[in-house]
């Protein structure tokens, strides 16, 4: 399935990704995260529409349905721009259960799994006006130093840019285990 380059561009339209020294990091101090299962997450909120994902993600989550890849991928997936995208229903991901719970929680996508922890979100203006109104969790969760924040966020794009053959999991992510290869 093709895949552009550029996630950094496509995983939320991001803008330049932060270059500033760690003593330059406004959030050198940690930032807070501990999923509330508000579901919040998994609905659209402007640029954050889209869960992208690679091909042994698609297969990954097919094989946890019961489903063959190709009616899978016929049901559920769309090709954007050269990405591989989750096709959203009501404008929140069709696997949202209404108890606001993940129903494909074990092997969702690193995108989901990382949350709220994306180079865009890194940007002071965009944790502030656009993470933290949305993400109780981001709030006042679980302090996460900010050299991790950095590794989560660096992972992430390196594993949508196809720089990494498999996931490295934790310490990675903010929780969970890591999705299958």
């Amino acid at each position: 399935m093709p895949r552009a380059a550029g996630v950094a561009r496509k995983l939320c339209a991001m803008s330049d990704a932060p270059d500033e020294s760690a003593a330059q990091r406004w959030y050198e101090g940690g930032l807070p995260f501990s999923c509330t299962g508000c579901g919040s997450c998994c609905k659209s909120h402007g640029e954050y529409s889209h869960v992208y994902l690679r091909e042994e993600e698609a297969r990954a989550i097919s094989e946890h349905l019961g489903m063959e890849l190709g009616d899978f991928a016929a049901a559920h997936l769309q090709v954007q721009d050269g990405w591989l995208l989750l096709r959203q229903g009501d404008a929140q991901c069709p696997f949202l259960g209404e108890d606001a719970r993940c129903g494909i929680y074990e092997v969702r996508p690193v995108q989901c799994r990382t949350w709220p922890f994306w180079t865009i979100n890194l940007e002071q203006k965009t944790w502030r006006e656009e993470v933290t109104p949305v993400c109780p969790g981001s709030r006042d969760g679980r302090l996460h130093d900010a050299d991790t924040i950095e590794r989560i966020a660096s992972a992430t794009e390196d594993w949508y840019e196809d720089r990494l053959e498999r996931w490295p999991g934790a310490p990675f992510e903010p929780g969970g285990p890591a999705p299958p290869a």
